[in-house]
């Protein structure tokens, strides 16, 4: 049957059993019972050598004279204990990854059961990768991970300038270097785990941190280190490590941690409490504080745990003396070493480095789909300026209003800008549709990935006609890809060119920044609390910026009123209750701006501009409706609120500028109280009044005092200027002092 069979037989008894494996499956047979068999049984589980562990053999199920049931994780240690060609000796035998080793869970399972444990199951690894600066090197980091089937890789030597985050195709790249491109780490993750990013914290150009969220409670962080090299002191290497120390102090106790990267340093073959028996050369001085690190943190090195041939075991090769060394490792926490199903180099990944990619196989809990909290819906709306697509937007939503019953008819004012809110929204999805972010189509063309390939053949380089081969493909492939470049940016730039001369501002500003852009690191939502700990948990997070905004727009006093004597009254003008006039209506929706971005009920401007004379009456109705009797919608008194880093690694939330999205049709509203509104503070306004008025703004107020300060230096005057700067000036500014003051 293509399988093993083995089979002891006991003379006196004439009982037999019988260990049949073909393929994957185990099939473990028993024909008759008794102590016999179970002596049979161990027989063959010790190949017949007698050196056996009792506590290790009593997996299985047996029938005879009486049942005797056992454990199926007995069972399963049974069948690997006999299906493996191992000698075991005191219950412990030689790291060969038996957990591999297909059992009796494999032969009972379900298909369902089997990809449920395949999706638990992460494949990272790490990479020196010798800079990034090179052409085409990204891209063929990402050839190499669809390759070996990798979803996560950690880069060391990234040497590109400051931080990123952007999407490469169909890949994240979160990365973490200097001003001066100096070393620098990176992170590479497909589209599943890409979207599993919680946070990063970008310490330095040498050390960062990323949150992956496996479930609603679970999460995994991944450290991404590169070590300096021996000939940097050892007080600059204690320095990383403090400073790995303090990252680290950054996730929870019972969260899971990955360290992976290049750390420069040996370990060696000599077994202890955080490496196993199968690492490579000698251990040195860089090996000992690293081995001291992982004892001090209860961690374990991985890729030094599991039998490999030697060319699996080193990570990197002297390029001058052809000396070979394991100096990068994937290090985790002692109490998920269980969890670690194998982990090796592998020496044909090739992208013109000395390192070997290094890659770990670990089991994860359970992973559920993270819930998306950007889910806004986004219009086609340049299907708005055909006429035709415009005429089935507006009969679809008059056929939607028109479709009510009678008993289904709105009473107030919410309930009437919901209907006519569901029923735009409705109709766009079924007429103009939305988009989708088109990935940038990349520059590598087949011709520079076929040029890669036949470089990777050739990178062993056991002799010299394969070393000059290599050096042949090296080279064209940076030639073959320079000129693939080049030719891209010249269509991008043709393209770019044709846009302005059609007046597409929109479309040329769009490809400019998804050229020039895309390695714009945005920062992350881990702030600082009160007294500087940063938080990364989202409900701690969302609570900082509640007790924030409260205590920013927070107002103890009633606001200082002026008496009647203080103000001008423009009698024409005082009338404010009048009603709202169709004129006022139709100019504050001409005057809504296009491509903003919507507040709560996610309806775009252009949507509210392009109804037809009915659904406006309507509309106009319901805002006519709000300002007569204040019965305010939901929508209209709700805003999103997006904070905007000032700098660079903002972490503390007097750092973010605070900026508020509001509903496009509130914006209808408060247009035309403010138009009646200025027409009373115009009357009030001092000549001398810049800022709030047309025509008088911060550029004139300049002007002026420039004009000031030359005549003074014409005629040989002084000028004293004063310069008072508000901070937060129309945040927290108590306008009730600032009102008395004024006045007095």
């Amino acid at each position: 049957m293509g399988g093993r069979n083995q089979s002891r037989f006991n003379g006196q008894t004439g009982r037999r059993a019988t260990i049949c494996d073909w393929g994957a499956a185990v099939t473990v047979l028993f024909v008759g019972g008794g102590q016999e068999a179970r002596t049979a049984m161990k027989q063959i589980a010790a190949s017949d050598c007698g050196v056996h562990d009792d506590g290790c053999c009593t997996a299985m199920r047996w029938q005879g004279e009486t049942s005797h049931y056992f454990s199926q994780n007995q069972l399963y240690n049974f069948i690997m204990m006999a299906s493996s060609k191992l000698k075991f000796y005191s219950g412990i035998g030689p790291h060969s990854d038996s957990r591999e080793v297909p059992g009796l869970d494999d032969a009972l399972v379900t298909d369902r059961t089997k990809n449920y444990k395949k999706q638990n199951i992460l494949k990272i690894g790490t990479w020196n990768v010798q800079s990034l600066g090179h052409r085409c090197k990204l891209d063929n980091i990402i050839l190499e991970m669809k390759r070996y089937d990798l979803e996560i890789v950690g880069i060391s030597e990234v040497k590109w300038k400051n931080q990123g985050d952007y999407w490469k195709e169909h890949h994240r790249f979160i990365y973490s270097g200097n001003e001066t491109g100096d070393a620098g780490v990176g992170l590479i993750l497909n589209k599943e785990w890409g979207n599993r990013v919680r946070n990063a914290e970008l310490y330095s150009n040498r050390i960062m941190l990323v949150k992956l969220q496996l479930n609603d409670k679970e999460i995994l962080n991944i450290i991404q280190i590169y070590m300096p090299h021996t000939g940097y002191s050892d007080e600059v290497i204690e320095e990383i490590y403090d400073q790995i120390d303090e990252v680290m102090d950054l996730t929870n106790r019972n969260e899971k941690v990955i360290i992976m990267g290049d750390w420069n340093a040996r370990v060696g073959c000599q077994k202890d409490h955080v490496t196993g028996y199968y690492g490579y050369g000698d251990r040195n001085c860089r090996g000992e504080r690293l081995i001291q690190f992982c004892k001090d943190k209860d961690l374990v090195i991985a890729n030094t745990l599991f039998k490999q041939p030697l060319n699996r075991r080193y990570t990197w090769t002297n390029a001058t003396t052809g000396n070979k060394s394991q100096i990068d490792f994937i290090i985790v926490k002692k109490t998920d070493q269980k969890s670690v199903l194998q982990s090796k180099s592998y020496p044909g990944a090739d992208i013109n480095s000395d390192h070997n990619l290094l890659f770990m196989k670990i089991r994860l809990q359970s992973k559920k789909k993270v819930r998306k909290f950007n889910n806004t819906v986004k219009f086609d709306l340049n299907k708005l300026k055909y006429t035709e697509c415009k005429i089935r937007f507006q009969n679809a939503v008059r056929t939607s209003i028109n479709g009510i019953n009678d008993d289904e008819v709105p009473n107030t004012s919410n309930e009437k800008w919901n209907l006519l809110k569901d029923a735009i929204k409705n109709a766009a999805i079924n007429t103009i549709g939305t988009t989708t972010n088109i990935p940038r189509k990349p520059w590598i063309n087949q011709e520079v990935i076929d040029l890669i390939e036949e470089r990777r053949k050739h990178k062993k380089r056991r002799n010299l006609e394969e070393k000059i081969r290599y050096k042949y493909f090296k080279n064209a492939v940076n030639r073959v890809a320079k000129t693939a470049k080049e030719k891209w940016l010249g269509e991008l730039h043709n393209e770019i060119e044709e846009c302005l001369k059609n007046g597409k501002m929109d479309t040329a500003y769009g490809l400019i920044k998804k050229f020039i852009g895309e390695r714009t690191y945005k920062g992350n939502n881990t702030i600082e609390d009160e007294d500087g700990k940063l938080l990364f948990d989202d409900f701690e997070i969302s609570k900082r910026w509640k007790n924030y905004v409260e205590k920013l727009y927070d107002a103890n006093d009633e606001l200082y009123d002026l008496n009647d004597e203080d103000v001008d009254v423009d009698e024409e003008n005082m009338n404010n209750n009048d009603e709202i006039s169709r004129e006022e209506f139709e100019f504050a929706v001409n005057n809504l701006k296009p491509k903003k971005a919507c507040g709560k009920d996610e309806l775009p401007a252009e949507l509210l501009k392009s109804l037809d004379v009915d659904m406006k009456d309507l509309l106009f109705n319901i805002i006519k409706e709000i300002h007569e009797k204040g019965d305010i919608p939901d929508d209209f008194k709700e805003s999103k609120m997006l904070m905007l880093p000032k700098k660079t690694k903002s972490k503390k939330c007097s750092d973010f500028r605070t900026l508020s999205l509001l509903s496009h049709a509130s914006k209808i509203l408060t247009t035309i109280v403010k138009k009646r509104v200025e027409k009373k503070i115009n009357v009030n306004l001092a000549w001398d009044q810049f800022g709030f008025q047309n025509g008088k703004g911060t550029r004139e107020a300049i002007l002026g005092l420039r004009l000031v300060i030359d005549e003074s230096m014409r005629v040989q005057k002084p000028v004293y200027i004063a310069f008072v700067d508000l901070q937060k000036a129309f945040d927290n500014v108590d306008w009730t002092i600032m009102m008395k003051i004024l006045k007095d």
